[in-house]
């Protein structure tokens, strides 16, 4: 490697930290320590920690598999075909994806990630559990019979 891009590189670096500090100052965070040791891993983010973003593709996940789950519960369209079909051990899979994911991912998001991960987990089961339950039965109920 060059001098000229090394000089960048640790001057790219040195930049990044500096912005990464400015950032937790103004979220009322202490700064964040220096760089540590080339290749080591920085500590796990903390579950809504204030100034952390909630990151765009993971929200994209769990949006994409929970619409799968969806589209094999026949709530939506397949957009390949435009027709409906129900296929709930399918659905059961991506809905078994989707809290598997959610396992995984305890602890390292941020606040708004956890809620809209139950809020969608919780959605997409509540429609399986409507669609995999018996009907309610018709006529009268027990006790309810007319009497002749």
């Amino acid at each position: 490697m060059t001098d000229e891009r090394k000089r960048v590189d640790e001057d790219w670096k040195r930049r990044a930290q500096a912005e990464k500090e400015a950032d937790a100052l103004k979220a009322g965070d202490r700064p964040a320590p220096g760089p540590a040791a080339p290749g080591a891993a920085g500590p796990a983010p903390a579950a809504g920690r204030a100034g952390a973003k909630p990151n765009p593709h993971f929200a994209a996940i769990v949006e994409n598999i929970a619409s799968q789950a969806l589209m094999f519960m026949g709530a939506v369209r397949d957009p390949m075909t435009g027709q409906t079909h129900q296929d709930l051990h399918q659905a059961q899979t991506m809905i078994e994806i989707l809290q598997m994911l959610e396992e995984k991912t305890k602890g390292n998001l941020v606040r708004e990630e956890e809620e809209m991960m139950r809020q969608v987990l919780d959605e997409v089961r509540m429609h399986f559990v409507r669609l995999s339950s018996p009907p309610p039965p018709r006529g009268p109920m027990m006790g309810n019979k007319p009497r002749p």
